[in-house]
């Protein structure tokens, strides 16, 4: 690929290298937060220990494929891309990276919604119908995330044909093009590329409603063991500065992920996309879970007063050391008692 036919910003070396960067920068971000869920997690939000954890895992998982493992560069309005990330240079066939990619965005929509409805069911059904209709609700949830892309594998075309079609009628895609990172083509055939679109929508459009129903359920229910008096008003400022915290840790990363996803699935109809506007959402989107560790850290109290107490003592240690001194100071009196 010469520079007369992309500039460097536009070009997958610049988009490879950014999410490199940012990678390495998020990994030892996800580290702390992973430790801070398992080892500083107050015995008030056991219950919640693991949804949070199961969600921070997810949204990690997803970080690191996007950002290092897979960095998938997509180039519109072919519906396919080229693989830049480790996965590519270890032989991992892009299929495979590409229904990872799907698969772990689907498990991070499941478990947003799993925080909200662990809140709901602990605090208001535990003693419901639903303990017994939980189970197969999150089985069936996994099992579409996982199975949600098989049918888009099953269908993916023979590559060298697919290849030789797109060049043919997206002539300007070739420009991307290399031996080291081939175009990887998932469909090309209408309507294959717009049943995909149309399996997206009702996929987001699912987990959104469930996410949106618990957290609303959470509200009324708040609500009405306020007006009832049902809990003690120290239960419930806990329970409401935790969902406070909950709605914070989640909204932000949300939008992070979800409006990129969301501006792609749409502008994509409209023919409006280029490389440059999907390499800008994917960067986006690879910081998803950095984000959501870092407002988890500053937004629970918990987890807040373990990092200023680490801050505190690192300011410390350094006064300590300016304090300190490797050379010793002669004074006078020092001189006449013969030390030099």
């Amino acid at each position: 690929m010469s520079s007369s036919e992309v500039s460097y910003l536009s070009s997958p070396e610049f988009y490879s290298l950014s999410l490199y960067i940012l990678g390495c920068i998020a990994f030892p971000i996800h580290l702390f937060g992973a430790w801070c869920i398992l080892v500083e997690t107050p015995e008030t939000m056991k219950r919640v220990k693991w949804a949070m954890f199961n969600l921070h895992s997810w949204g990690c998982s997803l970080d690191l494929l996007l950002g290092i493992l897979g960095q998938p560069f997509i180039v519109p309005p072919v519906f396919g891309g080229a693989p830049l990330g480790l996965l590519h240079l270890f032989g991992v066939d892009p299929g495979i990276q590409v229904y990872l990619m799907v698969t772990l965005m689907n498990m991070v929509a499941i478990s947003t919604g799993a925080i909200f409805e662990n809140r709901f069911y602990i605090l208001f059904a535990e003693k419901t119908w639903w303990r017994y209709v939980r189970y197969p609700y999150y089985i069936t949830n996994v099992a579409l995330a996982f199975l949600y892309y098989v049918p888009t594998m099953i269908d993916i075309p023979d590559q060298t044909l697919a290849r030789e079609w797109i060049f043919e009628h997206h002539p300007e895609v070739k420009r991307f093009d290399s031996p080291d990172h081939p175009i990887y083509v998932v469909a090309y055939n209408v309507p294959d590329p717009d049943w995909i679109r149309v399996r997206m929508i009702i996929s987001v459009t699912i987990m959104v409603t469930e996410s949106l129903t618990f957290f609303f359920l959470l509200r009324w229910q708040m609500k009405k063991a306020t007006k009832l008096m049902t809990m003690s008003e120290k239960t419930l400022a806990a329970q409401k500065a935790f969902l406070k915290a909950i709605n914070m840790q989640i909204a932000i990363p949300a939008s992070v992920i979800g409006t990129p996803q969301i501006l792609l699935i749409f502008i994509g109809y409209f023919g409006w996309n280029t490389s440059e506007l999907n390499s800008f959402a994917y960067v986006v989107m690879s910081i998803h879970g950095a984000s959501a560790t870092l407002v988890m850290l500053y937004c629970h109290h918990a987890y807040r007063e373990y990092c200023k107490g680490l801050l505190r003592g690192k300011l410390s240690g350094l006064k300590t050391l300016n304090r300190w001194s490797p050379f010793v100071s002669v004074t006078s009196s020092d001189r006449h008692r013969g030390v030099q």
